[in-house]
Parts: structure tokens; sequence; C-alpha cells
């Protein structure tokens, strides 16, 4: 029988984290850092997994991510943006790792960069509506527009 890898950070909820691992290999499931699922109107509009700065890169091809990314590209009546994260919380700015198509269609023009706290929570609000208003700018104005410590 093959083994289940320990849990490693000890974030989460430990007892079910370990309990899990009792259900062995056939039952594979993973910890995620901290996903969320973006919504808007009671609608799923993007799925994210957030991760601090210093937390290791991920491997887009590992079974959970693949997961994820089916899951996203297979919800109706069109796929969901899935996308990796990166977070600098002293400064707030972003790095975002598309894994799906959908999300690198939205994030193209910014692919490999730093993104501003303002910056980034407009390409969140872009994934609701197409026009942002004068209350939105307003929101948005007040935001970090950090891209580095630099």
């Amino acid at each position: 029988m093959r083994e289940v890898a320990p849990e490693r950070t000890g974030w989460r909820d430990h007892e079910l984290s370990q309990r899990h691992r009792e259900w062995v290999f056939n039952c594979p499931a993973v910890d995620l850092d901290f996903v969320m699922a973006e919504y808007n109107h009671g609608k799923p509009v993007a799925l994210i997994e957030y991760k601090h700065y210093s937390a290791k890169e991920p491997n887009l091809l590992h079974p959970t991510y693949r997961a994820l990314a089916d899951l996203a590209d297979n919800y109706a009546p069109h796929p969901l943006p899935f996308m990796v994260v990166f977070y600098w919380p002293n400064d707030w700015y972003f790095r975002v790792i598309p894994v799906n198509e959908a999300a690198k269609a939205h994030y193209k023009h910014v692919l490999g960069q730093c993104l501003s706290e303002q910056r980034f929570v407009t390409s969140l609000y872009l994934l609701r509506k197409n026009v942002l208003d004068e209350e939105d700018r307003e929101v948005i104005s007040r935001l970090n527009n950090l891209t580095s410590k630099g």
C-alpha cells in the first residue's frame, strides 16, 4: 500500500487532514493554501489559489491543479478563469500565474509582471463587469499602487 504524505504546515484543520490521510492513497485530496471562488450575483467568475510570496512555485501539471483546472474549464455556461496568485502582504502587490486558457486570456497583457493592488483589484472587478463605474474607481483609488519594494 502506498503511503500518504504527512501534513506539512499545520496551517489547516489538522484533525481533518490527519483523518483524511487514514483513508489512504485511493482517496486523494490536497490541502491548498487559500482557494477562493470570486463571484458576482451568486455566480462564480473565477477560481483563485492565493499563495504567500514565500511559498514555492506550484507544479501546474500536478493532479491537484489538473483537477481544479478541469472544474474551472467545465463550468457552464463558460469556463472560469483559474489562477494561482502570489501576494506580498506588507505592500499588497500580486503576481498572477494563469492556469487555464480563460485566465491566460484575461491576464495576457500582464503575464510575468507584479501587479499593484489597484491593478489586481481592477482585474477582479473586470471579471464581473465590462466597465468600472465611479464608485468602483473610488474604491480602487484608495488601494496600494506599489508593484515591488524597489
